[in-house]
């Protein structure tokens, strides 16, 4: 192995008694080794290289695991992205706990989510800030592991119990008499719980007097010495044998852990449970199943009222901006008006001036870049204001909408991945972040008024009018009002745990001929190598490029009242989603239906998420098919009360301009592509076609790029047919929203 660079010091002879899993953990020891570390990409170490990952180090210096070190980049982030940051990963935490209790409702919550992911009093999900650091994917160290060698002569084996154990005593040279060829045992055991261990012999057994797990380190016999035959192709037939009796056993282990916890709950009156709940399963250190990273992405946005305006504190804010955007009627006091009604009520006199100074302190602390103290200040002013109005000093306003009110005051219990007040808002500052002010730096082109480097009509003033008229021609086929390219999309992927077996909430263990859900637990990282126990965040950051598509209300408008959706109006459909939006929930289950027994209404949030969903999804298949772009390396982000949907390019390499160099090679055949009748129809003979809905031969994607599971998705949207499965088989035939009738 590797030695420590710049230093005399061993690293493996520090901390007697450690195990590898320890590395990273957040102890209070003086003088603290650190292990050897390595460099590899940004989206390397974030991934396929983070922290509890068992690889091989080149060179043949073995198999390693990884462990994190500290490289704070907090002040390097805007507070938005920090705030959305612990936004999506809350939501990401909620909905692994939630999948996992519906398929397993009586397991244990700390076997779903990890420490620093729960609420140890109530069981349910918890992120704490303090117990998190947002670190850059710069360098990562790595240990040996496991500490498991066999002889490749006789079959012997040999285990330690830690790093510093290993260099007291080092591996013999000779073993029963003849020279020793150790090689480490590249297999472990895993469990969906989140750990590992060496293929050792040694099982675990829960004493019940002491109400701990014990390894058990011998044979019956009383010997400790064995021999891995693994001769055989299949771990199944993998076994130890006793070197002084001959007995043999196969590869069994329980997780101590898991063991722990349940025999402790059977044993305190709860349920009892089987073997096969704790049993290791034997797997390649190199396999999958050993380690999935989970990690998300988001949009970035400067405005911080993306996040503010979400609190309870802001609902008056949130008001307000809500009818600006959708041109809601409200009569909201104006300042004289406000400061007249404090300058009567002598206990609040002073307070119009005290507002006024906070807001003024927040616009100079914005212009000189301290956004932290400017957000600070603003907060203080939001709480005077709505302290007024609680108390009934000054009249909030009145809204011209009851629905939207009654949606503010319900979105708290709302799905967030869905909630379209959420959306509107992000929405608003992305129309005003990342196309009005980008195009007036040349960040972004709207296809109706390209730029030179978009294409190269621009100076000639006869291709440019049969450009947009081609153009725009097919824009009207496909409905779509407006097309952006955004060339610097600001995205944020970072990467915050891992599972181990599955790389979803349910692991589905085979046994006696039943499939038994398990819960797999999301665990955050290793500890980094800091005074407390902070777990490392990986942030990574990249600007690649997009696809803004607006749909044409007045299109939206006809295709809903074509298809017998109810009380659609004529005007302002933004609003009417608003007002009659409920709940999707966190899994879409009132979508599931495969049967056609459901009886879900035809309603406008349901029919529009719908459009813009499998639209999205059949643009997506255009781009991977005509720029070069994998089909998994797309993402979708969408707006559904502004008809609007964004797709991007999501990889944290390097963007090499595909989007901009397929717009300038092919734009024709992109948006032919996606009203071509030949792509409208399912690539699995007629089934989606017969039956409604869609599969992964016509408009599904994978599950990484999907933002809704591959749910509320239908090839009869575009080109007409059965209704969605979820409907009632007596429902009528859709008519496509690319059907002539539906232009107009």
């Amino acid at each position: 192995m590797a030695e420590v660079k710049g230093g005399t010091k061993d690293w493996r002879s520090g901390g007697g008694g450690r195990r590898p899993s320890a590395f990273g953990g957040g102890r209070n020891e003086p003088d603290r080794l650190e292990p050897p570390t390595m460099s590899r990409s940004r989206v390397q170490l974030a991934s396929s290289y983070a922290p509890g990952v068992l690889m091989t180090w080149e060179g043949g210096k073995g198999i390693c695991r990884t462990v994190p070190l500290a490289n704070d980049i907090t002040k390097e982030l805007r507070p938005t992205t920090i705030e959305l940051i612990y936004e999506n990963l809350r939501d990401f935490v909620t909905n692994w706990r939630e999948r996992a209790m519906k398929a397993v409702p009586d397991a244990l919550p700390e076997l779903v989510l990890d420490a620093p992911f729960l609420n140890s009093r109530t069981g349910e999900a918890n992120v704490e800030r303090s117990d998190f650091q947002m670190t850059g994917p710069d360098r990562v160290g790595y240990v040996p592991y496991p500490l498991l060698y066999r002889c490749g002569v006789c079959g012997s084996v040999r285990e330690y119990e830690s790093v510093a154990d290993q260099y007291r005593q080092p591996l013999p040279k000779k073993c029963h008499g003849h020279d020793a060829r150790w090689t480490q045992v590249d297999v472990v055991y895993a469990h969906w719980s989140g750990d590992i261990q060496p293929l050792s012999p040694f099982n675990f057994n829960y004493d019940a007097q002491s109400g701990e797990v014990r390894q058990i380190r011998m044979c019956t016999c009383g010997s400790n010495h064995f021999k891995l035959l693994n001769s055989a192709p299949v771990f199944s037939e993998w076994k130890y044998v006793c070197e002084d009796c001959g007995n043999s056993r196969t590869l069994k282990k329980a997780d101590p852990d898991v063991l722990a916890r349940l025999q402790a709950e059977q044993l305190a009156g709860g349920r009892t449970f089987q073997f096969v709940e704790v049993d290791m399963l034997p797997v390649s250190y190199r396999a999958n199943s050993t380690f999935y990273p989970q990690r998300t992405s988001f949009i970035e946005f400067q405005d911080s009222s993306v996040v503010d305006l979400m609190t309870p504190q802001r609902t008056g804010g949130l008001t307000a901006k809500l009818a600006q955007i959708h041109n809601i009627p409200f009569d909201e006091p104006t300042d004289d008006e406000i400061r007249e009604r404090l300058e009567v009520s002598p206990a609040h006199a002073g307070e119009w001036d005290d507002y006024l100074g906070f807001m003024a302190m927040a616009q100079r602390a914005d212009e000189s870049g301290r956004l932290d103290r400017a957000r600070n200040y603003r907060d203080q002013a939001t709480e005077l204001r709505e302290g007024w109005f609680a108390t009934g000093i000054v009249d909030r306003g009145r809204l011209g909408s009851p629905g939207v009110l009654r949606a503010i005051a319900l979105r708290e219990e709302w799905t967030r991945r869905y909630d379209p007040i959420r959306l509107t808002v992000q929405h608003d500052a992305f129309t005003r972040e990342h196309i009005d002010e980008a195009m007036a730096r040349h960040a972004a082109v709207d296809v109706m008024d390209p730029d030179i480097t978009l294409t190269d009509v621009v100076n000639d003033p006869e291709r440019r009018a049969r450009y947009q008229a081609s153009t725009g021609n097919l824009l009207a086929h496909l409905g779509v009002e407006r097309l952006v390219v955004v060339r610097g999309l600001p995205i944020c992927e970072f990467s915050f745990g891992y599972s181990r077996v599955s790389s979803t909430p349910v692991y589905k263990r085979e046994y006696q001929g039943q499939s038994i859900d398990m819960p797999v637990r999301l665990k955050a990282f290793d500890q980094l190598p800091i005074q407390g126990t902070k777990r490392p965040i990986y942030v990574t950051q990249q600007r690649n490029e997009a696809l803004y598509f607006k749909l044409d209300e007045a299109r939206v408008i006809r295709w809903l009242k074509a298809n017998g959706v109810s009380n659609v109006p004529d005007e302002a459909l933004g609003r009417a989603f608003l007002e009659r939006y409920e709940d999707f929930g966190p899994f879409l289950e009132i979508f599931k239906d495969r049967e056609g027994t459901g009886g879900y209404p035809r309603t406008i949030p349901a029919y529009v998420y719908l459009l813009l969903h499998t639209l999205s999804h059949q643009m997506m298949h255009s781009l991977a098919d005509t720029s070069g772009v994998d089909r998994d390396a797309i993402g979708e982000h969408i707006f559904p009360a502004d008809l609007a949907f964004v797709i991007y390019r999501k990889g944290m390499t390097p963007d090499l301009g595909n989007i901009s160099a397929m717009w300038r090679n092919h734009s024709d055949e992109f948006l032919r592509r996606a009203i071509d009748p030949r792509t409208l129809r399912c690539g699995s003979g007629s089934l989606c076609d017969a039956r409604g809905g869609a599969c992964p031969a016509c408009v599904m994607v994978s599950e990484v790029s999907c933002i809704a599971s591959n749910l509320l998705l239908s090839r009869a949207v575009l080109r007409g047919g059965r209704g969605p499965e979820w409907e009632p088989r007596s429902a009528p035939d859709l008519v496509g929203f690319l059907d002539p009738a539906v232009a107009g």
